[in-house]
C-alpha cells in the first residue's frame, strides 16, 4: 500500500461549484461544496481539497480561484502548462464528479495518480432516449435547452489504458442501483462499484410544518425539471401553498420562463441553506415532475425534514417507499397530471401516511447518508485505491 504521510490532496475533477459567481448551482455542484465543507470545515481529518475544472478557463486575472474554501485550478488553454500545474501539484487521489469528455485530458495527464469516478447521473442510451422526448408545453417544435447527449464511452478505453499503467481507477456510486448503468453510460463494465454516499447535514427546522398545506418543489426552474407540470398542479389545489425554490441557468429559445402564475405559487429563487432548511421541514410534500433522475439531493434533503416524496422518478425506490410515485412520462409530461393530482391529494389528506412515511424517510436517511456514513465509505476508497488514510474513530 503506497503510503501517504500526514495529510493527503483530493483533486475534486467537476464543472459546476454550486457558486453562481462560476456557474451552474446544480447536484454536481452540491457535491462539490460538500465535499470541501467537510474536510475544509475539520483539518483533523488530514485532507486538503483542491477543485479541478475541465470547462471554466484560466482569465488575465489569474489561473485559479478560490471557491468554498478550497483553490480552483482554472483551465488553461495551452495544455502544456495546464499539464506541468498539474503534475506539480502531487495529487495523491483525484475524484471525479461523475464523467464527461472534458474529464479525459485530466485521467491521461496524471497516468500514475489513482483516480475515482463518483457515480451520480450515468445515463445509458435508454435514458438518453427518454430524455430526448422532453418538451415545452406549447413549443413542440423547439428543443429544449439542456438535453444535449454526451457520449461518455470514452471511459472505457482510459481503463483499459489503465489497467496496462497499472493505475487504479475506482467506480463508487451514491446509490446501489446506479451500477447497473454503468457499462452503459461508460463503456466499461467495472469489477466492482463501492459506495460512497451523500453528504446529508441539512437540520430541520425547529419551527415545523406549516399549519396550512404546503408544497415545495426544489429545482432548477429549466426545461429537464419540467417546471410547468408545477405551475399546472398548483391551479389544481387553489388552497394549497406552492413553495419553488430554485432559479433557471437557461435563457433565450429552448428555455422555460414562469409567466402567469397561479396566485399561490411563490418563486423564492435561489435558497440558501437556511430557507432551505426552513421551506423543507414547513412542507407536507415534495414534488419532483423532471423527466429523469438520478438519486436527487432534494430527496435526501426533504426526507432529512421529515417531508415525503411525490415524482414520476424512483431512484432506488425510494419514492415509493417514503412517498408516491405516479410513474414516468415522456414529452411535456402533462398526460400525468391526473396522476400528480390523485397522489398530492392522498399525502395531503392522509394524515397518518404523511407523518409515517417522512418519519421512515428521516430515518432512512440518516441511517444510509450524511458525514459520518461517508467518511467510513471514504476511507474504503481510500484503501482500494492504495492510500493509507483513516476515518476519526469517534465517527
Amino acid at each position: 500500500m503506497r503510503r501517504v504521510e500526514k495529510r493527503i490532496k483530493l483533486g475534486v475533477l467537476g464543472d459546476e461549484f454550486f457558486d453562481a459567481a462560476v456557474g451552474r448551482m446544480g447536484g454536481f455542484g452540491w457535491a462539490c461544496r460538500m465535499l470541501a465543507t467537510c474536510f475544509n470545515g475539520d483539518r483533523s481529518l488530514g485532507v486538503d481539497v483542491v477543485f479541478l475544472t475541465g470547462e471554466l478557463l484560466a482569465t488575465s486575472a489569474g489561473n485559479e480561484i478560490n471557491v468554498h474554501g478550497s483553490r480552483l485550478l482554472l483551465r488553461d488553454a495551452n495544455r502544456w502548462r495546464l499539464l506541468r500545474r498539474l503534475r506539480r501539484e502531487r495529487f495523491d487521489l483525484i475524484l471525479t464528479i461523475d464523467y464527461n469528455l472534458g474529464f479525459r485530458f485530466f485521467f491521461r495527464a496524471m497516468p500514475r495518480t489513482p483516480f475515482a469516478v463518483w457515480v451520480r447521473d450515468p445515463r445509458p442510451p435508454e435514458d438518453v432516449e427518454v430524455i430526448s422526448t422532453l418538451q415545452i408545453p406549447g413549443r413542440e417544435g423547439e428543443r429544449p435547452q439542456g438535453i444535449e447527449p454526451m457520449d461518455c464511452t470514452s471511459l472505457g478505453g482510459i481503463i483499459r489504458e489503465s489497467r496496462w499503467l497499472r493505475r487504479a481507477v475506482l467506480f463508487a456510486t451514491t446509490a446501489p442501483y446506479l451500477a447497473g448503468k454503468i457499462s452503459g453510460a461508460y463503456g466499461v463494465e467495472p469489477a466492482e462499484a463501492l459506495f460512497l454516499p451523500n453528504i446529508i447535514e441539512l437540520k430541520p427546522s425547529s419551527a415545523g410544518k406549516h399549519p396550512q398545506p404546503r408544497v415545495v418543489f426544489l429545482a432548477r426552474l429549466d426545461p429537464y425539471k419540467r417546471p410547468w407540470l408545477v405551475m399546472a398542479l398548483a391551479r389544481c389545489f387553489p388552497d394549497v401553498e406552492f413553495m419553488v425554490l430554485g432559479q433557471a441557468h437557461f435563457e433565450g429559445a429552448g428555455a422555460w420562463k414562469p409567466v402567469d402564475l397561479p396566485s399561490n405559487v411563490r418563486l423564492l429563487g435561489h435558497a440558501d441553506e437556511a430557507l432551505k432548511a426552513e421551506m423543507l421541514s414547513s412542507a407536507w410534500v415534495l414534488v419532483n415532475t423532471s423527466i429523469h433522475e438520478g438519486l436527487a439531493v432534494s430527496f435526501l434533503e426533504a426526507l432529512a425534514c421529515e417531508t415525503p416524496l411525490l415524482s414520476g422518478q424512483n431512484p432506488e425506490s425510494v419514492v415509493s417507499r417514503f412517498g408516491i410515485c405516479v410513474g414516468r412520462s415522456t414529452g411535456t409530461g402533462m398526460e400525468a397530471l391526473p396522476r400528480f393530482a390523485e397522489g398530492l391529494q392522498r399525502l395531503l389528506t392522509d394524515d397518518a401516511l404523511r407523518l409515517r412515511l417522512g418519519r421512515e424517510g428521516r430515518a432512512w436517511v440518516t441511517e444510509t447518508h450524511g458525514r459520518a456514513r461517508f467518511l467510513k465509505a471514504f476511507e474504503n476508497l481510500c484503501r482500494r485505491a492504495g492510500i493509507a488514510w483513516a476515518a476519526p474513530p469517534t465517527i
